[in-house]
């Protein structure tokens, strides 16, 4: 297996997938870039770290501008996509599957090439020569090289134009008719909407508009036109190959009534199960299953005329009845026994009948003895004198099955991203089921699919809504476009918030001015610039080219560092500025045996270390970071004197993501604080307004077993300390009893963050902000503010 190339796999593999449609159009192999033939030979430790390469690309283009949608959507299902590969049993089965998918396209891909291939066959007896040009044309559209189109017409003998043609085979071949079944529905799913039974639906006309060749040359001309609009995908691929059928059965009056005779045939096979079981049990077909057979005649694309014949003659074929009905005595189907008798496609008049009070079954004046009169009008009119007789009047037809038209409804309004809307048709069509078996099965699969959609739906609300509060409006922006698409009429849960087309608007135009400040951007000096691209991040703080941009500007690092101890033993270390702008200070103590502790961290060059502990003064390190990049580390032993105490040992190794651990705090105008002389630092130490630099919870509560606050901006998560004995110091206090994490989407699950029931109580709690920095680092704020402290005594 190749190695992991990123922008290989983003050109060779995301455009590919993207360009066919989505994950539907792909595979678990493709996707992970995995080849198929070596599914039986890798590890499952080799498959497990291409898999975990994927993935974090994948993570890493959510922000990509133009495969966002697509990786959120690959992120999203992860999960179950991987699964089959993650161990050799499950990847043989699935690498059988796959192959079997993937021949089953690429026999798709050369299906519109046979069609054409099989018709000159038909014509011609074989290809001529001339028409070689064109068929690779054909397959281009299909996406074939010419060699490809080639290597299919080995298989035909190729005819000199001299060459006489063979006649024309007559009607349309059940192949071609399976093949336009095929093509109308895939355009059905890929263009929800009206059903598009036939080509003349395709074009807007009916069953009785079939010889208007005018009509359907404007109306496919039209057609033709928009589809050289489309961008290339499977929507203009299916649109071409239906109109080289358009062109071919409707634009030329030669063959327009073997295009009409395949739709009935096509009626006629598709109705034929449904007669036979209608008249299984009552052989006879009642009145109500007769309209209804007649209105899905109708929805298969013929008129009513010819729908009332096909039934007629499918009950005939059967040897049965329709209710209030007497079939033709002298029709083909009973002179033969079977077989659909001829149909006229002109609208029946039943008229006569009636003048000629057939109805009564006698003769009257001016009708002949055997009915001719109704022969010469009836439906079966030219099919050999048939006779058609009404008895005394139906009563109405029963009403269809009452669950039907709501659970239409609930479709069509999922197809329209309606999922509220389709709820009501649903439980409307719940209420009318009732023990009718056939109504619960086809109801239940639509019910659990709007509850998902729901579901989704309040998930990107919520994504939504946190996304704009902390001014990442691109991931918000995925979130909203997904409910205007799928969930337009679900509402924002929070009442008092802004609709959907007002967070779109605000998104939209926050994306807007973000890019033309980033495009306003100087190009130097490097600070003019680090000004310019932090600006953009106070309007859209994930701007993707501002993130880009700035790993190109270098963050320098900080002056000398000094340390000094105090007589109440704490250490104070203050630190030269960095010549970079607006960063921040991540203050960090190298410890005996190598390892690094963060101290703490300020926007100012002071800080104080209250659990430096006695003896000599430690080695310290400074670092100085801005949105999400760090300078290196300046340490208090490399040139600069650590004070009274002298300097400290060599220290070590200093790693610049330690852990977070000692209690630390910026000295205000240089001011040592009160602190304990053993480590411990006083309450008002630990709670500065903004430690860290992040905004605060407030208005913080307990109730019910839940702690409510109110979110900062732009955080997303934060720290919950608990401390029995004393309030806690740090949020890496080492006295805690328990600490965990709380998500903003969490919190609005659960209507607050729970408390854990075997937390002790009476006891101390505090909150620490936390930051999720671009690299996906989470940062944790060095202390607590006064309003993010509580205490439970109960």
């Amino acid at each position: 297996m190749h190695a992991f190339d990123p922008n290989d796999y983003r050109k060779r593999v995301l455009a590919a997938v993207e360009r066919r449609g989505g994950i539907e159009a792909s595979d678990a192999f493709e996707l992970y870039d995995i080849p198929l033939d070596e599914a039986g030979t890798l590890g499952d430790a080799e498959v497990r770290a291409r898999i975990e390469e994927v993935w974090g690309f994948w993570q890493k283009q959510r922000d990509h501008p133009k495969y966002r949608v697509l990786a959120g959507l690959l992120v999203d299902e992860h999960d179950e996509l991987s699964a089959p590969l993650l161990h050799a049993s499950s990847r043989r089965v699935e690498a059988e599957r796959v192959e079997q998918l993937r021949e089953r396209r690429d026999s798709e891909r050369y299906e519109m090439i046979d069609a054409a291939i099989d018709r000159l066959v038909q014509r011609h007896g074989g290809i001529p020569a001339g028409k070689v040009p064109g068929l690779e044309d054909i397959g281009k559209l299909s996406g074939l090289t010419p060699d490809q189109v080639r290597a299919r017409l080995r298989r035909h003998r190729i005819l000199d134009e001299t060459a006489a043609p063979t006649p024309a085979a007559t009607g349309v071949s059940p192949q071609r008719r399976q093949q336009i079944r095929k093509l109308l529905a895939e355009y059905d799913r890929l263009l929800p909407g009206e059903p598009v039974p036939t080509l003349l639906a395709l074009l807007g006309l009916d069953f009785t508009k079939a010889r208007q060749t005018g009509e359907i040359h404007l109306r496919a001309e039209a057609l033709r036109a928009r589809t050289r609009e489309l961008p290339p995908g499977r929507v203009r691929v299916v649109l071409d190959e239906l109109l080289v059928h358009v062109s071919d059965l409707l634009e030329g009056d030669a063959v327009v009534d073997d295009y009409l005779r395949a739709i009935i045939d096509d009626a006629t096979d598709l109705l034929r199960p449904q007669v036979r079981a209608a008249v299984l049990v009552e052989d006879s077909l009642v009145a109500g299953d007769y309209e209804f057979l007649v209105g899905e005649a109708i929805a298969a694309g013929v008129d009513r005329a010819a729908a009332e014949k096909i039934i007629l003659a499918l009950a005939a074929e059967l040897g049965t009845t329709v209710e209030g009905m007497d079939l033709p005595t002298n029709s083909v189907a009973t002179q033969q026994g079977s077989g659909t008798p001829p149909i006229s496609f002109a609208r029946p008049d039943r008229s006569g009948s009636r003048d000629t009070g057939a109805t009564s079954g006698h003769a009257t004046p001016g009708s002949a003895a055997g009915g001719s009169a109704a022969s010469a009008t009836g439906p079966f009119a030219g099919t050999g004198g048939s006779d058609y007789r009404r008895v005394p009047p139906l009563p109405p037809p029963p009403p269809a099955r009452a669950w039907e038209e709501p659970l239409k409804a609930a479709r069509a309004a999922l197809r329209a991203g309606h999922p509220l809307a389709a709820k009501g048709h649903v439980a409307q069509a719940q209420r009318y089921v009732g023990a009718d078996s056939a109504g619960t099965t086809a109801v239940r699969p639509v019910a659990e699919l709007v509850d998902r959609v729901l579901s989704e739906a309040a998930v990107h609300w919520r994504g939504a809504t946190t996304a704009c509060a902390g001014k990442r409006f691109m991931e918000a922006l995925g979130h909203l476009e997904y409910l205007e698409r799928s969930a337009s009429d679900v509402p924002n849960p929070d009442s008092r918030g802004p609709s959907l087309n007002q967070l779109l608007a605000q998104a939209r135009s926050a994306l807007a001015e973000a890019d033309r400040l980033f495009a306003a951007a100087p190009p130097a000096p490097a600070a003019a610039r680090m000004r310019a691209l932090r600006a953009v991040f106070e309007v859209c703080a994930d701007h993707a080219g501002t993130v880009a941009a700035l790993t190109d500007l270098p963050v320098e690092a900080p002056g000398p560092v000094n340390a000094t101890r105090q007589p109440d033993g704490t250490v104070v270390i203050t630190w030269s500025p960095s010549a970079t702008e607006e960063v921040e200070y991540r203050v960090t103590r190298v410890q005996p045996d190598g390892s690094a502790r963060v101290v703490g961290r300020t926007r100012g060059t002071t800080l104080e270390d209250g659990a430096a502990g006695t003896g000599a003064i430690p080695v310290y390190g400074v670092v100085a970071s801005v949105a999400g990049r760090a300078s290196e580390m300046t340490r208090s032993d490399t040139g600069a004197h650590a004070g009274s105490g002298g300097r400290a040992g060599s220290g070590g190794q200093v790693h610049s993501d330690g852990q977070p651990g000692s209690f630390g705090r910026a000295r205000p105008n240089g001011q040592a604080s009160q602190g304990g002389p053993h480590g411990g630092a006083s309450p008002a130490a630990a709670t500065d307004t903004a430690p860290g630099g992040m905004p605060t919870v407030t208005a913080l509560s307990e109730r019910a077993g839940l702690l409510t606050f109110t979110w900062p901006v732009g955080i997303t998560e934060v720290m919950v300390v608990a401390r029995v004995d004393a309030p806690p110091r740090i949020p890496d206090d080492p006295e805690a009893d328990r600490k965990w994490k709380v998500t903003n989407t969490r919190y609005q699950i659960d209507g607050g963050a729970k408390l854990p029931v075997d937390l002790p109580r009476p006891c101390h709690l505090a909150i620490a902000s936390c930051r999720r920095e671009p690299s996906g680092t989470l940062t944790v704020a060095a202390g607590f503010a006064a309003t993010a402290r509580i205490h439970l005594d109960r």
